[in-house]
């Protein structure tokens, strides 16, 4: 399982580097994620469930913000701050 979770996390990592559409971005983050929550569920389950409701949660306002913003790459997201600096603000 720790060679299967570090391949999930760098695959993750890497395809995620040269993305510019925001899902494809958030589909290799979550494939990075789900290897570090495997590594870590080996040595402590407790952890991991809690690093799972953490991403739940960010992930979840994440795509809110897309939402709200109407953006479905970076170079819209970049620019948002002009249309709305509050929730620019407050997002993580």
């Amino acid at each position: 399982l720790i060679i299967l979770g570090l391949k999930s996390t760098l695959i993750g990592g890497w395809g995620g580097l040269n993305q510019t559409q925001l899902r494809k971005i958030l589909a290799y983050s979550s494939i990075a994620h789900l290897g570090w929550m495997i590594l870590v569920l080996q040595f402590s389950p407790s952890i991991t469930l809690l690093t799972l409701l953490t991403y739940i949660i960010m992930t979840f306002s994440t795509f809110l913000v897309f939402k709200l913003n109407k953006s479905t790459n970076i170079n819209t997201l970049a620019t948002s701050w002009a249309k709305a600096p509050a929730l620019t603000a407050l997002t993580p």
